[in-house]
């Protein structure tokens, strides 16, 4: 669902997955790392983000390379509104080494 063109099919699998990403964020991750995509993965790292678990930091910290600023944009404000002193520290060490992103 998640890589449907349809956003109401989209949105119903985001928001069902949003209640289960714990029970699913090794799978999630693995889908988001083998991804080409760029929509479809930023999609991967806007929901992977939601999971506030700790481990997923060091992914989202590598997504801030990606050669497409829609998942640079989503790993940025993922790690901005995580509520972790590590994931606040990253984002501000990007937003500070990219002051032209156009999401800043």
């Amino acid at each position: 669902m998640l890589r449907s063109p349809d956003s109401a099919t989209y949105e119903e699998g985001y928001h069902w997955l949003q209640g289960r990403l714990e029970d699913h964020l090794n799978d999630l991750v693995e889908l988001m790392l083998e991804e080409n995509d760029p929509n479809v993965r930023s999609r991967f790292v806007e929901l992977v983000g939601n999971s506030k678990n700790p481990k997923v930091i060091p992914l989202l910290e590598t997504e801030l390379k990606s050669s497409y600023s829609e998942v640079r944009s989503w790993a940025y404000s993922s790690l901005l509104y995580f509520e972790n002193p590590e994931a606040a520290r990253i984002a501000e060490i990007f937003r500070k080494e990219n002051p032209d992103e156009e999401f800043l």
